[in-house]
């Protein structure tokens, strides 16, 4: 606390300096969106020396390091896309000299591409007075960020151009400090010049480079139609998710389904969507096998939980003006690792576990306990439920009402097979008092529901564009709402907004690789894919 009040004093001490030397008012310190300018970096603790150029529009970077052998070109992501970065360097090998490679890398939805800054950010500056360097009289700025162990000190110099009242830098200085030890980390100094606002867009143009896509690419362009091709990348799909096939006769037939998907795969990435597909380890499996990873059955008719929701129209109606735009139980702790539930059909276990998980950390203080899905897949037998051929969330609640989950540590972890039950060894279990059916297709009951009591166990109808899924706001049109149609229980833990799109964030339970670590975002829009339609909490 001292040493924050001491950085406080200090840049209040220079402002009010700053103060009495100016006597006109400056405009704040920001760069403009579009210019170009060239740079020398020296970095006095190690010696090194860089030339670079730099291009930049609001929309698109270009940085050249040692005299352009070295280009950076990134293009910001757009509503389809999670952007562009492309890099080109020169190659030396016995068949050709200095011959320039570009590779292209697609952002997404974790690793958005953004524009590369070699100037500062200038929010936390605060003008320091003038000063007289090379190129005549500046204004100068200080940064200080003092931490418990380092100290961080940075100057900037520019000059305003009165004409567009636009700021022009000229020399940018960085000092790091170790503080504990007393000793410099890193002393760099910039000096900027050439500096132009107008920028030529031609410098951003890559045709001539022939660039290829990377190897870490999510969603690499893969011809179809080229079968050297199709067989490399299903070499590296193999190589990459461990697969061994038995014999020719299987490896065939898996390829033709990894081909076949990437021709749907391929399809959908080519048109205006709001969501991408890509190439993960699901993409050498059947739409049957794709049924094993799912496994819900439907309820009894009738069938609904035993706690009323205790939300009437009108109050819901009332609530729902005052709720948040984004929402995410991951954030207070309460949400446990996604699991993956490979070919047992057990996703009924997995979404009601987890929506019990969580009401349960809620309940005691925030204490989040791995519970043991396995122990409904043993157990529940005599519910209407079958084990790994599937069942239904409301059996699920029904065996936890009468027994209760144990934790994972006691009874063991999940094994993807039917097992020997072992509830009546354990010594301690968590039982539930009852589950509650929130008022369905309504889209603020739901929200309303997973923030006072979430989260929340789902059924939807995953459809096999499902399968590809990698990034983006899911919405099917195949997709049936209808109670009917929902063959697949996950768990809702939040939900929030991307550039005008609201989405539900679902935890799935087919592993971290799949999706976005493992989450889908799913679209609010229309009931999507029944996500309102059947959706419950657990009440302890």
């Amino acid at each position: 606390m001292f040493l924050f009040i001491l950085k406080i004093l200090f840049l209040l001490a220079i402002a009010s300096a700053s103060k009495s030397v100016q006597d006109d008012v400056l405009p704040e310190l920001k760069w403009s969106k579009q210019y170009s300018l060239e740079a020398k970096k020296i970095s006095l603790t190690s010696g090194l020396v860089e030339d670079i150029t730099y291009w930049r529009t609001s929309s698109k970077s270009r940085v050249d390091y040692n005299k352009g052998a070295i280009k950076l070109i990134s293009v910001k992501r757009r509503k389809k896309n999670f952007g562009l970065k492309y890099e080109i360097h020169p190659e030396t090998t016995e068949e050709y000299t200095n011959k320039f490679i570009c590779i292209k890398t697609k952002g997404s939805v974790n690793n958005p591409i953004e524009l590369n800054d070699i100037l500062p950010s200038t929010s936390a500056f605060v003008h320091a007075g003038k000063d007289i360097l090379e190129k005549g009289e500046v204004e100068k700025f200080v940064y200080l960020d003092e931490g418990l162990n380092t100290k961080t000190k940075k100057y900037i110099w520019a000059f305003l151009d009165r004409n567009s009242s636009s700021w022009i830098p000229v020399k940018l200085e960085e000092i790091e400090y170790n503080s504990w030890l007393g000793k410099l980390k890193t002393h760099n100094e910039w000096n900027y010049f050439n500096y132009k606002s107008e920028v030529n867009s031609s410098v951003f143009n890559i045709d001539q480079y022939n660039c290829t896509d990377s190897d870490d690419s999510e969603n690499t362009l893969i011809d179809v139609n080229n079968k050297l091709h199709v067989d490399r990348v299903f070499t590296k799909f193999q190589e990459k998710q461990n697969r061994k096939y038995k014999d020719e006769n299987e490896h065939e037939l898996r390829r033709k389904i990894f081909e076949k998907n990437l021709r749907l795969i391929q399809e959908h990435n080519s048109k205006d969507s709001t969501f991408t597909l890509g190439v993960n380890k699901l993409a050498d499996q059947t739409p049957e096998e794709m049924e094993r990873r799912k496994g819900l059955q439907r309820r009894k008719e009738g069938e609904t939980g035993n706690v009323p929701f205790p939300y009437t129209k009108s109050s819901i109606s009332e609530i729902s003006q005052t709720l948040p735009k984004e929402f995410d139980l991951r954030l207070l702790g309460v949400i446990s690792p996604v699991k993956d539930q490979e070919d047992c059909g057990c996703c009924w276990t997995m979404g009601t576990t987890s929506a019990v998980e969580g009401a349960l950390a809620r309940n005691n203080g925030g204490r989040l306990l791995r519970l043991a899905n396995q122990a409904l897949i043993d157990c529940a037998w005599g519910f209407s439920v079958d084990g790994c051929n599937g069942g239904t969330d409301t059996g699920a609640y029904h065996w936890m009402m009468k027994y209760g989950l144990p934790t994972e540590e006691e009874y063991g972890p999940y094994n993807n097979k039917d097992g020997f039950c072992r509830i009546h060894n354990m010594t301690k279990t968590f039982p539930i008092k009852g589950f509650t059916d929130v008022t369905p297709f309504s889209t603020e009951a739901l929200k309303i529901a997973l923030i006072n009591h979430g989260p929340l166990s789902v059924s939807i109808h995953a459809t096999d564009t499902l399968t590809s899924y990698t990034s983006g706001i899911f919405y099917d049109p195949n997709c049936d709402p209808s109670k009917s149609a929902l063959n697949h229980e996950v768990t809702l833990v939040g939900y929030g907004e991307y550039e005008g799109d609201t989405f539900w964030i679902v935890k799935n339970s087919w592993g971290k690789s799949w999706g976005i670590d493992g989450y889908l975002h799913i679209s609010t829009r229309d009931n999507s894919c029944g996500i309102t339609t059947e959706p419950t909490y657990v009440v302890f």
